[in-house]
């Protein structure tokens, strides 16, 4: 039996085509132009190598603070229950909402707001010469420029939560510098506490002192009443002896209706007495003993002399440290992009000029 061989039709033959990837050559021209290659990516990894010793460093301190313990807002809590007590003494007690703001969660949330203020943000830069100093490095000229700036300032100083279930609180503030991060973070700190101290202080003093005026026009509309009633009293008594005398009525009554607006019971002698009396009393305090207890509760409010006390507005837990690590630039990541980005472009180059001389020869 004779074997036979198969037979091809032509049109399913394939033949090569210049269009047809050959990875072996392209292997080979990505050799041959190894030079170009390796130039381009060493020119793109010296540039990435000098950006990243040549960008602006950015290192941040930070700080963990919790809320301010008993202990660390005594003073403060101490002026507030001497004014509580006076109060409380010689009335009903002040409403808890007066001295909310001076509670430890209040303090401890007002120190955090006012550390992430812009206000309190822009005085301090502004104060410490950090925000002329950029300018000047800078070359900034237009207002719209120097905002941006003070903005971009602004943002490297804050205060966050570690979590939502935490009430602790990370204090960040990011400089050139570690010993600069360091050193503002320190100072905005104690910059902070400082305002707090002034805010609160004069909070407690702005409590006191409405309560001395509240109490002095008190007194003041009391006393009014009690000698305005004391002239009415005068009159009435000057009526009612005019009564008993015409009614012949020199003794006391043992029966008679006290409900009359004129009344004549104590009879002339003890209406004249009664009248002589009223006379003789200037002091409206011995007519009126709520008249008295005002003036005792304002007195002694007046007797405290309230001072400027000194309380910490939180716990400091971590401590603010120079930083060991950067937080930009990231050198190597840095480098090494450039580096890889350098060598997709020679490899681009080397298969697009291969690409249009293949062409071309075709």
């Amino acid at each position: 039996m004779n074997e036979t061989t198969p037979v091809i039709p032509n049109q399913l033959v394939q033949t090569p085509t210049f269009d047809e990837i050959d990875l072996r050559e392209l292997l080979l021209v990505l050799w041959r132009q190894k030079v170009l290659i390796l130039l381009v990516t060493s020119v793109f990894a010296v540039a990435g190598i000098f950006y990243a010793m040549t960008a602006r460093q950015v290192w941040t301190s930070q700080a963990l603070i919790s809320e301010p313990s008993i202990s660390q807002v005594a003073a403060l809590q101490l002026a507030v229950d001497k004014i509580q007590t006076i109060m409380s003494s010689y009335g009903s007690p002040p409403s808890a909402a007066v001295f909310s703001s001076l509670e430890q969660n209040a303090i401890y949330k007002s120190f955090i707001s006012a550390f992430n203020s812009m206000n309190n943000k822009r005085e301090f830069l502004t104060q410490e010469g950090v925000y002329a100093a950029e300018i000047e490095k800078s070359g900034l000229s237009d207002k719209r420029s120097e905002l941006v700036l003070m903005s971009e300032l602004a943002d490297s100083i804050s205060a966050k939560t570690l979590d939502k279930t935490n009430q602790d609180i990370t204090l960040n503030f990011s400089a050139e510098t570690p010993e600069l991060a360091l050193q503002r973070l320190e100072r905005y700190i104690e910059f902070v506490q400082q305002q707090q101290l002034k805010r609160k202080n004069a909070e407690l003093k702005s409590i006191w002192q409405n309560k001395i005026k509240t109490l002095a026009a008190q007194y003041d509309s009391v006393k009014a009443d009690t000698l305005l009633k004391r002239q009415e009293e005068l009159q009435r008594v000057r009526y009612s002896l005019r009564i008993s005398k015409a009614a012949g009525v020199d003794v006391p009554l043992e029966r008679i209706d006290s409900q009359e607006i004129f009344n004549i019971q104590l009879g002339a002698k003890g209406l004249a007495e009664k009248l002589s009396i009223l006379n003789e009393i200037k002091d409206p305090e011995l007519l009126n003993p709520e008249l008295g207890k005002i003036r005792l509760q304002l007195s002694s409010l007046k007797a405290l002399k309230l001072q400027n006390v000194e309380f910490a507005s939180f716990n400091m837990i971590d401590s603010p440290e120079e930083p060991f690590t950067r937080d930009n630039p990231k050198r190597p990541l840095i480098i090494v992009l450039a580096t890889l980005l350098g060598g997709m472009l020679g490899v681009a180059i080397v298969l697009v000029r291969h690409a249009f001389h293949r062409s071309e020869g075709a």
